[in-house]
């Protein structure tokens, strides 16, 4: 009878059989080590060891980036109140709007913009802010709201870590470009939702630089969305061209003789005429144009808007941005050709951006941490890793990642009132109380409580005078708004004659005094947070 040479011999010189393993017969073959044993105990706890092994494993290698994603979102989360102002009530007073009457296309908010063609742009964005309040108030709003700026940031760390760069180069990025990223990230507004498009498309467009594959594409769907929910869709689309720029130079200079087949590409053409297309897909169609010129081109949102200005408008960011711009020039005239031209150009153009207007500081920060790492390993060939502390970095990590945890079920547990701390309550009763005795006053309000006395009181629309909707008022109405606390010429007829109600901020002492004084108003209300006065309207 054939013996199986693998089998173990039952003589006097078989190998002593191990104790604890159990012997069906004297000639069976020994048990492969991948047979599923019967009892499963023991193999279950070792899995899930291995699992818990290779997620701390995970914690620890990543614990100053866990760190650093846990500071910008508990930070966030601190400044809620103090950051919920007026776009943010714009938003939620849309939003109601389009839930209840659908995608509003004229603007009866204001006295000044009544019956005005309004392309609401952000609808889908202020549809969303407003289904998240109905569901869990304005603690679940501004709660997700947080996470979703937060997870941004982490996304542009995990596409610098994709994109091949060291992870000291991306951890002495991490101070600067969360200083530049939560400059105006912080705020509560339609804004938030575009961030995670934003490193999206850069992070896609970058890697296909070097792997060019069909997934390129993507970058259009998302600029869909993105072009429904903030008007920096077309900062989107302004990066995507240049991705499309940069893929036909390439193929001309491949193709020195044949320079028309490069210019002819498929890619580079789609990206340049499609990117632009797709801000175009809304409800709105080709009138959405009208929207982007009348933002994008207004002399007068500059004087107006504080977010609009020059950077050195405010020399804390204008000081470290020129300073951090100079640092970028020089890493990529060291860097060369290893830094790719459209990464190059990516860079200076939102750079040029946020020194024209502080409002685009946020996406330099966020390119910068997405983009200038990979630059500096090129520059700075990494070290050998130094021995790694384990149990420090996986305690930062877990105690980063509780304290996040611990701060947002704080928040969400915080009385509505909260949320509003900055705003004057007892506003909203004496305006509806002068409203009531008199139907037909029309009120000025700064541009900070407009919105927000509308939504506490949907009966106030129609009787305010404007509000954060700047692109629906003419440049006459934009240029008499930025003139409104200089004093009349010989002659001029008041522009708050119509008006019998003023609600001021009291941090505007000089305008006030002048708006006041030269009204005759009565003061019925003043405090911190809020000055109230009455006149006759003429």
């Amino acid at each position: 009878m054939p013996v199986d040479t693998d089998a173990p011999r039952v003589d006097v010189v078989a190998p002593p059989v191990e104790a604890d393993v159990p012997r069906m017969d004297a000639v069976a073959p020994p048990v492969e080590a991948d047979v599923p044993r019967t009892d499963t105990g023991p193999l279950t706890g070792a899995a899930s060891i291995s699992v818990a092994a290779r997620m701390c494993g995970w914690l620890e290698a990543r614990a100053l980036f866990i760190a650093a994603v846990a500071a910008v979102t508990v930070i966030s989360f601190a400044s809620i109140p103090a950051h919920l102002s007026q776009d943010g009530w714009l938003a939620l007073v849309a939003g109601r709007i389009i839930a209840h009457h659908g995608i509003p296309y004229h603007d009866y908010l204001t006295v000044m913009a009544y019956g005005v063609r309004w392309h609401d742009q952000q609808w889908l964005a202020q549809l969303l802010m407003y289904g998240l309040y109905s569901l869990g108030g304005l603690a679940l709003l501004t709660v997700l709201y947080v996470l979703i700026t937060g997870a941004a940031f982490a996304m542009a760390i995990a596409a610098a870590r994709r994109l091949g760069a060291d992870d000291r180069h991306i951890v002495a990025m991490l101070p600067l470009g969360a200083f530049f990223y939560l400059a105006t990230a912080v705020s509560i507004r339609t804004q938030g939702f575009a961030y995670p498009l934003f490193v999206g498309v850069l992070w896609l467009l970058a890697s296909e630089l070097r792997r060019p594959t069909r997934r390129a594409y993507l970058a259009f769907p998302m600029l869909i969305v993105w072009g429904n929910l903030h008007g920096s869709a077309t900062l989107g689309a302004g990066i995507a061209c240049l991705y499309g720029a940069c893929v036909l130079g390439a193929g001309v200079a491949v193709r020195p003789a044949k320079r028309w087949r490069g210019l002819l590409d498929a890619r580079g053409l789609a990206f340049l005429i499609c990117s632009p297309l797709c801000l175009l897909v809304t409800p709105y169609g080709l009138s959405i144009i009208d929207y982007y010129r009348a933002t994008l081109f207004n002399p007068e949102f500059g004087k107006l808007i504080s977010e609009w200005q020059p950077v050195t408008a405010y020399m804390v960011l204008a000081v470290p941005l020129l300073l951090v711009i100079v640092g970028i020039v020089w890493a990529l005239g060291r860097s060369g050709r290893r830094t790719p031209v459209w990464h190059q150009l990516a860079l200076i153009v939102l750079a040029l951006g946020a020194i024209d207007a502080v409002r685009n500081i946020t996406w330099f920060g966020l390119a910068m941490v997405v983009l200038m790492p990979a630059t500096l390993t090129h520059v700075f060939p990494p070290k050998p890793a130094a021995p790694r502390r384990y149990r420090l970095n996986l305690t930062l990590a877990g105690a980063s990642i509780g304290l996040t945890v611990i701060v947002a079920a704080a928040t969400l547990a915080r009385p509505a009132s909260w949320f509003e701390s900055t705003y004057p309550t007892r506003a909203v009763s004496v305006v509806r109380s002068i409203v009531a005795r008199q139907p037909h006053a029309k009120i000025f309000a700064d541009v900070r409580f407009a919105d927000w006395l509308v939504w506490h009181d949907p009966a106030l629309a129609g009787h305010i005078a404007y509000d954060t909707s700047f692109e629906n008022l003419s440049l006459q109405q934009l240029e008499m708004l930025n003139r409104l606390g200089e004093p009349l010429a010989p002659g001029q007829r008041d522009p708050l004659a119509p008006y019998s109600v003023l609600v001021l901020y009291p941090q505007n002492r000089a305008t006030n005094h002048e708006l006041v004084s030269r009204t005759r108003a009565r003061v019925i209300l003043r405090s911190k947070r809020v000055l109230i006065a009455t006149k006759t309207a003429t």
